[in-house]
């Protein structure tokens, strides 16, 4: 319906629409339902977002999102591929069966590193990119760590 402003409008592999996934802690001051201890010692939610990010002159829009408890685990792969499931059927061009490829760039933290996730986005031909940032000081991490995926 957007027509010429559909956010994957002329994108391609050289200019994929790009797809921001990402939880964030959301504190409950009381006993909602499902609120729960999260990993930073705190009680609340832990939900799943999925953002598309329209550039540095943009503001993102949300594409889906998944409420989880405050102990959801932060790399569970289940989530993950539902939330990015219902993402994806926000594009226009995948809403009619066709599936966008390449011309989306899935943007992951670690949480996104794991067998499951990557083997989901593979097969859906989906390009992606997962990691985290090193610290400024590369010396600090062990030499046997570097090169091993640990």
């Amino acid at each position: 319906m957007a027509g010429e402003h559909a956010p994957d409008r002329d994108t391609d592999a050289g200019r994929p629409l790009v797809i921001d996934i990402d939880a964030a802690l959301v504190t409950a001051h009381s006993e909602k339902e499902p609120a729960a201890p999260t990993f930073k010692h705190g009680f609340g939610f832990h939900p799943l977002w999925v953002f598309l990010d329209h550039g540095p002159a943009g503001t993102g829009e949300p594409l889906a999102f998944l409420l989880r408890a405050g102990n959801a685990g932060s790399n569970t792969v289940v989530d993950h591929i539902d939330v990015l499931r219902s993402a994806l059927a926000q594009l226009p061009g995948h809403a009619h069966g066709r599936r966008p490829g390449k011309n989306v760039l899935i943007r992951i933290d670690g949480a996104g590193g794991t067998h499951g996730l990557l083997a989901w986005l593979t097969r859906r031909r989906l390009s992606y990119s997962v990691g985290f940032s090193l610290p400024g000081d590369l010396t600090s991490i062990p030499a046997q760590c570097l090169g091993t995926g640990l």
